[in-house]
């Protein structure tokens, strides 16, 4: 296992639904196989990987059955409703057809938390900010910088708006 992916680690933050770190070589994504993690939402840019990262993951993830979906949002960026709505919808459609879920970002603190924390509120049917606690209590370094907490407000209160909670 890769010292990133052990240093920076993971959790299960709802029942079939892991937040971490990005995995960086074939023992990482052992791991996420021995978590029975069988799909991933990767949130990481390309440019974030190192030469070569990508397909050893890649392999890695073939190998084992597990299937990868990507969807890059920008590291300390803003979280965009539209790409918010789709990362949630995924790890939700997921979760209700019984899958195990991992979902990251570098080091499984910010973007992925937030996106995390979306699906526990869609899934359970509680606000934002006890989604943000919850998933906190799981795993306490999920912290999403301010204006991603302020873009994930907006993002809900849009949906509450549209009458999609």
């Amino acid at each position: 296992m890769s010292t990133w992916f052990r240093s920076y680690g993971y959790g299960e933050v709802h029942p079939g639904l892991i937040v971490g770190a990005y995995p960086l070589d074939r023992g990482d994504v052992n791991q996420l196989r021995l978590m029975q993690v069988d799909r991933v939402l990767n949130l990481v840019e390309d440019s974030e990987y190192q030469p070569g990262d990508r397909e050893e993951i890649e392999a890695a993830y073939a190998s084992h059955g597990i299937q990868e979906t990507r969807q890059s949002l920008i590291d300390f960026g803003h979280l965009p409703a539209d790409q918010l709505e789709a990362a949630v919808a995924t790890l939700v459609d997921w979760l209700e057809d019984d899958r195990r879920v991992y979902v990251h970002c570098r080091a499984g603190w910010q973007r992925s938390a937030a996106v995390a924390s979306g699906a526990v509120a869609v899934i359970r049917g509680i606000s934002i900010e006890a989604a943000l606690a919850s998933v906190q209590d799981q795993k306490p370094s999920a912290d999403p910088l301010p204006h991603q907490r302020a873009d994930l407000h907006d993002w809900w209160e849009a949906r509450a708006a549209a009458g999609e909670r």
